[in-house]
């Protein structure tokens, strides 16, 4: 059975609510098993290297990415190295610098894991930019009230894609994505009719 692999964003966690949403939906659809949502490192190389062993186990039954915000982030490099189909909500395309704000101690409130963000993790999130986006493997979801990113910087990064939602007013989380399960399910290939 295809797969949907959601990559959560910094300082969140596997229970996300749209991580939460979607493995609610998938259950509704009678696909339980189809949401992968895996707790990632804080520490984006380690992050990086457990995705890719997610991916490489997974892609052969059919894969597709999901990320929000840094997850997003993650998404697109990984959609570029494996040819993977990948779904970016309000994407950090920028999170080499937006990260940069955060530098210092920080606590996951989905955790409570305590950690120091440095400037070699900003290193490693330098060595992910994608530059040259394949725009057939993108569905990009963007909200124009988030609060936390700026969506025309994604929309710069991405000016093609397979698929465009953009919303005006929303936020960050991307308000009411509910709505979206089943269509999201139907893009990877989860749903079939």
């Amino acid at each position: 059975m295809a797969a949907l692999l959601y990559i959560h964003g910094f300082n969140s966690s596997e229970l996300s609510h749209k991580a939460t949403l979607l493995c609610d939906a998938a259950k509704r659809f009678g696909v339980p098993g189809a949401i992968l949502s895996p707790r990632l490192s804080w520490q984006p190389a380690h992050a990086i290297k457990q995705l890719e062993t997610i991916i490489e186990a997974n892609q052969q039954q059919g894969l597709t990415l999901i990320g929000s915000s840094l997850g997003g982030f993650y998404a697109a490099y990984l959609a570029e190295k494996y040819r993977l189909k990948a779904i970016l909500v309000n994407p950090a395309v920028q999170a080499p610098t937006l990260l940069k704000d955060y530098l210092g101690s920080q606590t996951n409130p989905y955790t409570n894991e305590v950690y120091e963000l440095t400037q070699v993790h900003m290193l490693e999130l330098e060595q992910l930019v994608v530059t040259e986006p394949t725009a057939d493997l993108y569905w990009l979801m963007l909200q124009e009230g988030d609060e936390v990113l700026d969506y025309q910087e994604a929309l710069k990064a991405f000016p093609k894609t397979a698929r465009l939602t953009h919303e005006k007013n929303g936020d960050h989380s991307f308000i009411e994505f509910d709505r979206f399960s089943k269509e999201i399910l139907h893009f990877a290939k989860i749903l079939t009719e």
